[in-house]
């Protein structure tokens, strides 16, 4: 603040004294005539505290200080399981289920068969598969024979180009077919045809969530036969305003507390600050990753997330410290011995009883602890 600002607020603070002190006149009056001194006098902006005036006795001082502070930032929170350990299983094709083959609550490990469904388009692609098989056979012989009878010089050359490209053709619909397999979860090297469509784990867990049950058939890709996930560490997932990204970085210390377990604290650290801002609520994801082997914290959890700031040092000064004066905030420094003078603060976040001072303070100034409004 420039200075002819500060001395125009503190004249005006000052001017507001004169007008209460003319209010008061009638007791001060009174105090002189009878002989016993006044509390405090003013010279200019200064406050005066007389040697014999009743305030000494209860005015205490404190010293700014300088201490470490950890700036603490509250955001909601809602529990995530890992995406990389969360897997919603759809069937690849329309089919009936003839068998599941675990239950809600199970546990099981990657790559584990989960479902069979008879499916007629899976069916069909075993039949391609058949047929595509057999005509890489035939045109292969008929190849042969065509190159052997080349050789002999009783087959033209064009006969040998058209067996090659038959069996060029039947191979390359081979490799379709057994692709289409594969896709399917089912190798036509290792398994038999003629087997149900087999539904395999993606990822190792537990089933969360049954969405079926024998003899239903399934026809819509939309609707999951179950859910996957392993739920030995989740993520606790904050949504942080733009302005407040400053203060939080990756391994920032956080407190966690949950609407479903009241009092008690959780604590953990910063994974992943998200890079995009929503446009539409100006937030971003930041996320914390949270062991969670007894399973009590479940996907879908509320919480309320506490980031505690790296420590910095700062001045503070007992929050009654502060006098406030329309929008500026005053301490009452003792420049001399019961000698005050107000200085003008920029205050920041409350710790405790205490109270930054960003900016109009010097670590080490005696002032007053409180009762600094008798002096408005």
């Amino acid at each position: 603040m420039k200075p002819n600002t500060m001395t125009a607020r503190l004249g005006a603070a000052t001017l507001t004294l004169v007008l209460v002190a003319d209010l008061t006149g009638c007791q001060r009056a009174e105090t002189k005539t009878s002989g016993t001194p006044a509390d405090f006098d003013r010279q200019g902006n200064l406050v005066i505290v007389p040697e014999k005036s009743s305030l000494r006795s209860r005015l205490a001082f404190d010293i700014a200080r300088a201490d470490k502070i950890q700036r603490e930032l509250a955001a909601p929170a809602v529990v995530e399981a890992d995406p990389q350990k969360f897997a919603r299983i759809f069937p690849p094709l329309a089919g009936r289920l003839v068998k599941l083959h675990v239950q809600l609550g199970d546990t099981v490990t990657e790559g584990q068969l989960l479902a069979s469904l008879n499916s007629p388009d899976f069916l069909a692609a075993q039949g391609d598969y058949i047929k595509a098989r057999s005509a890489v056979q035939l045109t292969s012989k008929a190849l042969k024979r065509q190159q052997d009878l080349l050789e002999n010089k009783i087959a033209a050359q064009k006969d040998v180009e058209q067996a090659t490209s038959d069996y060029e053709s039947a191979k390359s619909d081979l490799d379709s077919a057994t692709g289409r397999l594969l896709v399917f979860g089912f190798n036509p090297e290792t398994n038999k045809p003629g087997q149900p469509l087999q539904v395999f784990s993606p990822v190792a867990g537990r089933v969360v969530d049954m969405a079926s049950a024998h003899g239903e058939f399934h026809n819509d890709p939309t609707v999951p036969l179950m859910t996957v996930a392993d739920l030995s560490t989740v993520w606790l997932t904050a949504s942080i305003q733009e302005k407040d990204l400053r203060f939080l970085t990756n391994g920032q210390n956080i407190k966690a507390s949950f609407t479903a377990y009241p009092g008690e604290a959780f604590t953990g650290k910063v994974l992943f600050i998200g890079d995009l801002i929503d446009p539409d609520i100006r937030t971003a994801k930041v996320r914390i990753a949270f062991a969670n082997a007894n399973g009590r914290l479940k996907p879908g959890m509320f919480a309320t997330v506490k980031f505690i700031g790296f420590p910095e040092t700062q001045i503070t000064v007992p929050t009654s410290a502060l006098v406030q004066v329309g929008r500026s905030a005053f301490v009452f420094e003792q420049i001399k011995p019961w000698t005050l003078q107000p200085r003008e603060v920029i205050v920041g976040p409350q710790q405790g009883d205490r109270t930054v001072i960003s900016k109009g303070l010097e670590t080490g100034a005696n002032i007053l602890a409180s009762e600094g409004v008798l002096f408005q």
